[in-house]
């Protein structure tokens, strides 16, 4: 996840760029950090929005990703959102959804260029919403938000916060309605964290869940092996290992636990099996141009069709299509990135 922006210093090197438009967020979540910012009474500098607008015409990466706070606060989202688009960008926001309730906002935001939306959802119980957001009302302007998202075929991330003894079991019910609802194109799961609003509220230590907990809910749920997560993560790094080693190639900063499924009658089924991730990770450990080689051959063999079909043919990101859904575990730390030896990172401890 890319770190948010302040208009006056962001990085255009960054490949997503998160200019922060408002502090202000009128849901009140119990759990928010942002309330502690709220109680001090500290405001941001009334947004420059010409300073946004030559932050996004600087910006050197594909995708403008407006998600820090509430951007749906500020009256200038559907300007830049308009003003990102018209210059090849891939508009995304990061959103509560309490506004998308109003059909017509949502289709102003699609109009001035929206591509995609993130948005919090916790699940299908309202009494999850009395006790960690901001009430009972939010449920109800969040399934009319998630209605008004399918009417518009806005391809959404669904991001549930998980709480010991009162969501876990919300992890099959979303998966179920992804699996239904072909607008969802990512679901993840992150346990409740602790140091911001939410010790006022009652919850310590024992209400939070770990990463290996939360992937047992989901592998129990799919029906999945227990070693399918750890799978991918060894694809990945491995690869991004060999890629490291080659003069030229910039390894960008990725996160680890996430899976990618493919939407078929019978359910969820895996975009790449265990046995095709094992051979893949097999080459990888080669390395070499060979190792790259034979790691493209058994991907290209396995999904050939769904590239052609999907990303050729339709011409579609592999976020945007209708077909597949990436599940993924969010961790607030956990960075991974790599040395140009080619050697793994991950929260400035070197993995030998």
């Amino acid at each position: 996840m890319e770190k948010a922006s302040d208009w006056k210093t962001s990085d255009p090197k960054r490949p997503i760029l998160s200019p922060l438009l408002s502090t202000e967020c009128s849901a009140r979540c119990r759990i928010c950090r942002f309330i502690t910012t709220r109680i001090n009474k500290e405001r941001h500098s009334e947004l420059d929005v010409s300073a946004v607008k030559r932050s996004i015409s600087a910006h050197r990466g594909k995708t403008v990703n407006f998600w820090i706070g509430e951007p749906t606060e500020s009256k200038f989202l559907p300007e830049l959102i308009a003003f990102a688009a018209q210059r090849g960008f891939i508009t995304i926001i990061g959103t509560n959804g309490m506004k998308l309730s109003d059909a017509a906002y949502l289709r102003l935001l699609k109009a001035a260029g929206l591509r995609y939306t993130y948005m919090s959802f916790d699940g299908f119980d309202e009494s999850i919403y009395e006790r960690i957001r901001g009430g009972k009302y939010q449920y109800r302007l969040k399934l009319r938000a998630l209605e008004n998202l399918k009417s518009e075929n806005m391809k959404t991330g669904i991001k549930a916060v998980l709480v010991r003894g009162l969501n876990e079991n919300q992890v099959e019910v979303l998966l179920k309605y992804a699996l239904k609802e072909n607008f969802i194109t990512e679901v993840s799961f992150q346990s409740l964290s602790l140091g911001g609003a939410e010790e006022g509220e009652g919850f310590d230590r024992n209400s939070l869940l770990s990463v290996e907990e939360i992937k047992t809910l989901i592998n129990d749920s799919l029906k999945f092996s227990d070693d399918y997560f750890k799978l991918w993560d060894s694809m990945k790094i491995n690869l991004a290992s060999v890629l490291a080693r080659i003069p030229l190639i910039r390894i960008s900063p990725f996160e680890l636990d996430a899976i990618y499924l493919l939407r078929k009658p019978q359910g969820f089924v895996p975009l790449l099996d265990a046995s095709v991730l094992c051979g893949m990770i097999s080459s990888l450990k080669r390395g070499g141009i060979r190792g790259i080689f034979n790691a493209c051959v058994c991907f290209f063999k396995a999904l050939g069709w769904f590239i052609i079909k999907e990303m050729v043919c339709k011409r579609r990101l592999p976020e945007m299509t209708d077909s597949m859904v990436r599940i993924k575990i969010r961790v607030v730390t956990g960075v991974i990135f790599f040395s140009r030896q080619g050697r793994l990172i991950r929260n400035n401890v070197l993995v030998k």
